[in-house]
Order: structure tokens, then sequence, then C-alpha cells
């Protein structure tokens, strides 16, 4: 197949030169009617060209039409490359590739500079997030443990009064002329007990520290567990004389190692929960203490305190109570759907003590940090992309020029500039290339003189 092109409108083709009658066949251009003669290539070796006799014009042979696509350049027809007025065609206009130099340059480049990056900051990051979770639940738990003892002093310390008290001859006597003195006295040494009173094995009052008429407490648990042989028993309530949340504490009354009454004193529960609604940290976390049913003792909102709310339905008790009563560390979603941290344990009379925070907050400062890190990886990207580039510009753009002008002298232009000035390997293969035109176009004179 020869390739040629029309004199008068560039239009391109290509003829297949078997199926040529003759040595020359004239050709139509369908695009401007054009007769063009084609002669089939001489079959003599190179270095003795010679050009057929000259015959008859056969007849129009059929051509076929290339697409623009077929042919990169213009084969200038037996005319020397300075004989042809054309503008030279603009560089790389060759194959199209798909995956060049220029992307493979800012791709290297990127990986090269980001890969060690991302490595680092996901490990970083991963063991900085274990490393926060493991801190926040270990100080939660000592937190916890701390409140937890600190409940469980006060309350050992108010046992023991009670205990003493129980054993003083005037409460053994059962006699509330002389159990009273007793009683108030001790409501003035402690005025966290509002309420100090004996009960007899009938659960009627026998003797108060106040002044309100005695009554029946045969109702209370605290009453009946001391009377079944309990050392001790304890109960939160609305106290029958305060209308408020309470704590109360009942301890027997002996004689002869025969249960004859009930030493009880009723206290406030602000006193004992004070330390624990109070403690915070952050916006999120706060601590609450449910008792053995799962009503609140202490509460951040004073309102579920108030009015004594169950939270044997809150995550973390939920699974406090699933779990076997043991104390656990757990990751759990609050009412309003955020994650969060939460411990829960229990204290030596099996109240259930609950810490809890967002992650949101737990985390906010490697949040912080990552946010800075997304930040210097985008302006990293940004500024390795922009230097791969003009880096990948820098050495794509000569080997295009040198391909293009490569590609001319393969189709006889012999007089292409190339204008490489660079003093690197690329500007040593421009001046290989262009020995090389000088030595064909030396070639190509001699071959005209033996002509």
């Amino acid at each position: 197949m020869m390739d040629i092109i029309c004199d008068a409108c560039g239009k391109k083709y290509r003829v297949d030169e078997t199926k040529m009658k003759g040595e020359k066949a004239k050709v139509k251009c369908k695009a401007c009617d054009n007769i063009m003669v084609v002669s089939k290539p001489a079959l003599e070796p190179a270095d003795e060209l010679s050009f057929p006799p000259e015959i008859p014009e056969p007849e129009v042979s059929q051509a076929t039409q290339i697409p623009e696509r077929a042919i990169e350049r213009p084969a200038a027809l037996r005319q020397e490359p300075e004989d042809i007025p054309r503008e030279p065609p603009p560089f790389y206009g060759g194959q199209k590739v798909r995956f060049g130099l220029f992307g493979k340059i800012i791709t290297v480049m990127l990986i090269v500079s980001l890969l060690p990056f991302a490595i680092f900051w996901g490990i970083t990051l991963r063991e900085t997030n274990e490393r926060i979770r493991t801190d926040t639940e270990a100080l939660m738990a000592q937190t916890a443990q701390g409140l937890g003892n600190q409940i469980d002093g006060w309350i050992n310390n108010n046992v023991s009064i009670l205990r003493t008290a129980a054993k003083l001859s005037e409460i053994n006597s059962m006699d509330g002329a002389q159990q009273k003195p007793v009683l108030e006295t001790i409501q003035k040494q402690y005025p966290w007990m509002y309420l100090v009173f004996t009960l007899g094995a009938d659960g009627i009052n026998v003797s108060r520290n106040d002044d309100v008429p005695l009554k029946d407490y045969s109702d209370r648990q605290y009453y009946k567990d001391i009377m079944r042989g309990k050392s001790l028993s304890w109960q939160t309530l609305i106290g029958k004389t305060s209308k408020k949340p309470a704590l109360v504490l009942a301890v027997p009354i002996k004689s002869d190692d025969q249960t004859i009454g009930v030493m009880a004193a009723a206290m406030t529960v602000d006193d004992i929960s004070k330390s624990i609604a109070t403690w915070k940290t952050g916006k999120t976390g706060y601590a609450f203490l449910v008792d053995e049913k799962g009503y609140v003792v202490s509460h951040p909102n004073r309102q579920y305190v108030a009015k004594r709310k169950n939270l044997n339905s809150h995550p973390l008790i939920a699974n406090y109570r699933k779990k076997g009563w043991t104390t656990i560390t757990t990751r759990f979603n609050t009412s309003n759907g955020q994650a969060a941290l939460g411990h829960v344990r229990s204290n030596n009379y099996g109240w259930a003590l609950a810490m809890q925070q967002e992650e949101i907050e737990v985390f906010s400062a490697l949040n912080r940090v990552q946010k800075f890190a997304m930040t210097l990886l985008g302006c990293t990207i940004l500024l390795v992309s922009v230097i791969a580039w003009f880096s990948a510009r820098a050495i794509v753009t000569p080997v295009m020029k040198l391909t293009d002008a490569a590609e001319r002298m393969s189709l006889g232009e012999l007089n292409v500039k190339i204008d490489i000035k660079s003093r690197d390997e690329i500007g040593l293969l421009a001046q290989a290339i262009g020995r090389m035109q000088t030595s064909l176009r030396l070639a190509m004179n001699r071959l005209r003189r033996k002509r």
C-alpha cells in the first residue's frame, strides 16, 4: 500500500499498487476532482535510484480514502523538504499514549512522597486512638473506684454510729424517754441524719429525735429485713417525714442475742451523693449512682433524684446487669444517638456507680490533630502535584519535540529544526538526532548527484 496526498487540497489516500495495471495510474481526488499520477515504487537498490520511462497515461484507478488519523504526517512526493511551503504540524501529533511519562512521573512522585506519610499517619492514628481510649477507660475506672470508696466509707461510718448506739443501755431499755436524749445527741453530732429513731418489734416508733408524733414503719423493707435476722439493712425511699428522697440505714437492737427492736437513721440523699452529682469531666462526662433495684440515688439531673427514676433501661446499667453485676467498661449509644464510653462498678452495698462521656469529646484532641493532618495532606498533595507537573513537563516536552522531529525526518523533512538546549541526557539525545539528521541530509544529496 502507498500513502499519497492530493497536491491541490491535501486530502490523504492509500493506493494498493498491486491492483495497478501498469507502472503508473491516475487517481482522482474525491474532494476536489484533482487528477494525480501515481507510479509504482522502483525495485532497484536504494543506492541506484532511477525513474521509470514515460509511458502513456493509463485509465484512472480507484483509490481508497485514508482516515485522518491513519497518516500522521503528509509525505512530500518527489519534492525536497525545502521546496514545500508548508507550516510545520504541531508537536505531539503522533500516536496518543494512554498513560505516558507525564502521568507516570506525577503518579510516582505522589506515591513516593505521600505513601510513607499515609502509612506513618495510619499507624500513629490507630495507636493514638487506642491510647486515648485506654487512658480514658483507666481514668474512669480509677475515678469510679475512688468515688465508690468514698460512698462505702461514708455509709460504713454511719453504720458504725448506729451499731455503737444500739449497744447503749438507754437504747436497749426500749424506753422512749431514755432513748430520746441519745437520739437527739446523735442528730446534733451528725446533722446529715435528719431523723434518728427506734422501732419496736411491732414496727411502731418507740422514740425519735424530733417532736413529730410516733409513726408506724412496719411496712418498710429495712424493718422487715432486720426482724428476719439481717445485721444491716438499707433502703432508698421518699421519707415520710421529709417527703424527699432519703437513705435509711437500720441495725438490730439486741438483748441476749434476741432482736428486740430496730435502730435506724434517715439521711438526705444530697449528703451521700454530693461528690457524685458534682463530678464532671468536659461538657458531656458525668457520674450517677443507682441502688440495687436501679432507682436513682445520685444524678446531675435533680429531677431524676426527686422522682427516684428507675434507670434499669439505661444501656450501661442494662449491660451491667446482663454481665452478672461485674465491673465493666464498654462503648454504647446515648439517648440522643451519640457514641459514648462508660464504666460501671458495684460498691459494697450492691449499688451501681456509673460514669460516661461522649466519644466525640473524648477524642476531640485527636480529631483536631486529624483535621490538621488532613489539611497538611491536602497542601502536600497540591505542592507535590505542582512540583511533579513542572518536573514532568521539563522532561516530557523535550522528548516530545525530539519524537516529533524524528517522525518528520522519517517522512522526508530533513530540515527540521532541533532546538533543545538541555545539558543532560536529553541534550545528548538531541545532539545525536541532530548528527543523524546531518548524515541523512548528506546521504540524500549524494543520491541526487548520482541521478
